[in-house]
């Protein structure tokens, strides 16, 4: 299971090749697999091929140009609806958005995780952009979006390492 979290990096040149409805159904079934607050499960997903919304969507950010390049974007959102829960969005969608980040990269495509949430830039509210380039309702909040595809380069895998004075025991002053 270490190899595809090690070769999990983040991608942002695609190839013009597009994705078999299988892999992306693939991909989703990991997010969907994701724990999350008192097995609430809560998420929704909007898979984008539409050039004009990715388009418009590439333009929320300086880091975001490569999603009118590739053949999906996957959005991740929650049902911030009544629940005890809801506390935990953000956790339980960095669990989903993981996930599907890790199976993207198993079915040798790239990804990238770009974030909107509380990003304006240029007078562009990134979250507003995305909930109307995707007709969510108020009530859902936006984890992130990545796009997925083929990388026309890859930066190689990570080393497993363990950073000198990152990992403590019992306390931080231990």
């Amino acid at each position: 299971m270490l190899e595809p979290i090690l070769n999990r990096r983040s991608v942002r040149f695609y190839k013009d090749q597009p994705i078999s409805d299988d892999d992306i159904a693939l991909v989703l079934k990991a997010g969907f697999c994701a724990p999350s607050a008192h097995n609430e499960r809560r998420w929704h997903v909007v898979v984008v091929k539409d050039q004009e919304r990715r388009d418009k969507m590439a333009g929320i950010h300086r880091w975001a140009k490569m999603l009118s390049r590739v053949p999906v974007v996957i959005v991740v959102a929650i049902d911030r609806g009544e629940s005890e829960f809801d506390h935990f969005w953000i956790e339980d969608g960095a669990a989903f958005m993981e996930n599907m980040l890790i199976q993207a990269t198993e079915l040798g495509l790239g990804s990238c995780w770009v974030g909107i949430r509380g990003v304006m830039m240029d007078g562009i509210d990134a979250e507003k952009t995305i909930r109307e380039a995707c007709d969510l309702p108020d009530h859902f909040g936006i984890v992130a979006l990545t796009p997925l595809g083929y990388a026309a380069r890859h930066p190689g895998p990570h080393e497993p390492a363990l950073p000198d004075g990152r990992v403590h025991y019992e306390s931080y002053n231990s």
